[in-house]
């Protein structure tokens, strides 16, 4: 009989990810029903949604280990933040321009006023408030505009790294019936054109699916209030088709919010997500643990999801006037 390949290694960011996953799923003391993680994020959470300052939260904190010495509780709002972002679960605060020109990233990241319109970053300019994520010691300028960005590779990533999720990823290859009817995107003409024109990428099922979905609405429900909230949304259409289109299933790669909607400007925000799905579409080293084994993985972005006007500013096609629309021309 022939020997079975050795299992890999996990990968330098899988084994930071399983080794801080086994330390944050001890008790947090003898007999609590909490682990130090799901007390971290509960409290956490009570945090966010209680609009608790930084300095306030430290201070809780050191009031919980005077009275439980015996916990395992974080240091400070610093530290519980560090854990919830090792564990994957923090996003990236980038600066844009007031007038939706460009985002400060790259070679831009420390310019002071946009390079296209000349406002500054920087709200009226000089105006400086205490940064309480750091024990209020250190003053900083306040952006005018700030786009909310969560990083989509470590976030696929991840999902190879349970076993249940990893084999769920593969349920459209696996598991689906092709008896000729149309019952999951796998099934359509647009996922089998795709399939025989990148013959490689279809030949792994673990590859990534994604249709990405974008709309604004108003976060205050008051029409005469200035302000619009466009989240962009991704799916997965790897998953079975009861699963695919649940909340808890979606990933949410950034929030774009303002007194206005970024309207055909949208693709400057876009920027760090399409960054991105470039690079997944060479690959990146992920761990299956399934399988135990490294493997590169690749991702494409297959559809959209939007109403008409939603539709002109992400394609950049005129949904008004003569040839509005985008089948006939007429």
């Amino acid at each position: 009989m022939g020997t079975s390949a050795p299992d890999d290694e996990p990968n330098e960011e899988a084994a930071k990810f399983y080794n801080l996953l086994n330390e944050m799923n001890k008790e947090l003391y003898e007999g609590s029903k909490y682990s130090k993680l799901s007390f971290c994020i509960r409290l956490f959470h009570l945090k966010c949604l209680g609009g608790w300052t930084g300095n306030s939260f430290t201070m809780l904190l050191e009031f919980l280990r005077e009275m439980f010495p015996f916990a395992k509780i974080p240091q400070s709002c610093q530290d519980m933040k560090r854990l919830i972002k090792d564990l994957g679960l923090g996003y990236d605060k980038i600066h844009s321009c007031p007038n939706d020109c460009m985002l400060y990233l790259g070679d831009q990241k420390n310019q002071q006023c946009c390079n296209v319109c000349g406002k500054s970053r920087w709200m009226n300019g000089n105006t400086e408030d205490v940064n309480a994520d750091e024990g209020g010691a250190q003053l900083r300028k306040k952006p005018v505009k700030v786009l909310q960005y969560f990083s989509l590779i470590p976030r696929l990533q991840r999902l190879f790294m349970s076993s249940k999720t990893s084999e769920s990823m593969k349920w459209h290859n696996d598991q689906r019936t092709d008896d000729g009817l149309l019952k999951h995107p796998a099934d359509s003409l647009a996922w089998k054109s795709f399939d025989s024109k990148f013959p490689s990428f279809a030949s792994d099922p673990r590859n990534v699916r994604l249709g990405l979905a974008a709309d604004g609405f108003n976060t205050f429900k008051i029409m005469s209030t200035s302000y619009s909230t466009w989240p962009i949304v991704l799916v997965r259409y790897n998953l079975p088709p009861w699963i695919c289109m649940k909340q808890s299933s979606f990933i949410l790669p950034m929030i774009i919010s303002g007194e206005k909607g970024p309207g055909n400007d949208i693709d400057i925000y876009l920027k760090p997500l399409i960054e991105e799905l470039k690079q997944l579409w060479s690959g990146v080293e992920t761990y299956d643990v399934l399988r135990k084994k490294n493997f590169n993985l690749c991702a494409a972005l297959l559809w959209t999801i939007n109403d008409f006007s939603a539709y002109a500013n992400l394609s950049g096609w005129s949904t008004k006037g003569h040839y509005a629309c985008p089948c006939c021309a007429a």
